[in-house]
């Protein structure tokens, strides 16, 4: 399956770079590109068809807002999401398929846009292939062999434990396995650890 895409869309340089990094933390997704103008925000949306735009709030305005509306949500595939004050909230067009508040925090934020992903591009219920297991699904397998708890692995590799969590359920979906011991054998197998690691 496809990574989902994502646009990132503001004025601020520092609302853009915080995004980016933010993004970075969910796995498998692809940040097409990042753009701060409003001027022809919507002719790159629909030529490059991303999954979703995140969009603060001011680059809707008076003069694009009739050609936004045209569109959203029902003639293109992209999803529009706010970023905005919870102030705003209540007032939020219906363009829009979700927001974010500015004000919430980044765990928050991370679990508002797994949850998206999940609404909108549903994964199949098609077992993978064990070689579609991406290097950070690897390593978090390693550490699972390893004993290490869900906390400890998010502290080993600078992620919250949700994500980690998160990784372990698409673990055991592609590879069909669900016990500790099975997924030690299975890296044992497929030479993620050494037999020799899991004895010290």
């Amino acid at each position: 399956m496809r990574k989902p895409t994502f646009l990132i869309a503001a004025r601020s340089y520092i609302i853009l770079k915080g995004l980016d990094f933010l993004l970075k933390e969910i796995e498998d997704i692809e940040i097409k590109w990042v753009i701060a103008d409003s001027n022809n925000l919507l002719s790159k949306i629909i030529n490059e068809e991303p999954d979703f735009v995140i969009l603060f709030s001011d680059l809707i305005t008076s003069k694009n807002r009739n050609e936004f509306q045209k569109y959203f949500p029902d003639i293109v595939k992209t999803r529009l999401i706010c970023l905005c004050q919870s102030s705003e909230t209540g007032n939020l067009e219906k363009i829009y398929s979700d927001y974010i508040d500015l004000n919430e925090d980044k765990i928050t934020i991370i679990r508002k846009l797994n949850r998206i992903i999940d609404i909108y591009l549903p994964k199949k219920s098609v077992p993978s292939k064990s070689s579609e297991i991406s290097e950070r699904e690897k390593n978090i397998l390693r550490n699972v062999a390893l004993g290490f708890t869900n906390k400890e692995i998010g502290e080993k590799l600078f992620i919250s434990t949700h994500t980690v969590i998160t990784h372990r359920k698409n673990i055991t979906h592609k590879l069909g396995i669900k016990t500790i011991s099975g997924l030690t054998v299975y890296a044992i197998l497929n030479n993620i650890i050494a037999v020799e690691e899991i004895s010290k």
